[in-house]
């Protein structure tokens, strides 16, 4: 079992989403890119996941790297988000959150991202 937001389990993810039917066909057509931070762990993590025309990639990124839209927060949000406790829209409501990027366009897009949610949750992981 992979260490949750790890290096691993950013690899075991973006092999999920390759995989996954629901995600091909939602990400058909979009070029977008999401930058994804830790912070309050021993040192912050970001990771870059990138999409094109259903194409998956996600990558360690450099936590100045800049992306289309951006979410940072500690890790136990991270953590409560991806077992289901609170989704990513609440966690930027409440603050928990801080995203940067596009409302609108987000808004545009959550169903397609509901489903990276979907898929963590299917994936055995270490918290």
């Amino acid at each position: 079992m992979v260490k949750y937001f790890s290096a691993e389990f950013f690899a075991q993810l973006q092999d999920a989403l390759a995989n996954d039917a629901k995600w091909q066909e939602g990400t058909k057509g979009l070029k977008t890119s999401i930058k994804l931070t830790s912070t309050e762990q021993s040192v912050a993590s970001s990771y870059l996941l990138k999409v094109e025309d259903g194409k998956t990639s996600i990558s360690p990124s450099e936590p100045g790297a800049q992306a289309e839209f951006s979410f940072e927060g500690a890790y136990e949000t991270w953590t409560k988000v991806a077992k289901g406790e609170v989704d990513l829209q609440s966690a930027v409501l409440k603050g928990l959150l801080k995203f940067k990027g596009s409302i609108t366009k987000i808004l545009f897009y959550r169903d397609r991202f509901t489903r990276i949610a979907e898929v963590i949750r299917a994936t055995p992981v270490e918290f």
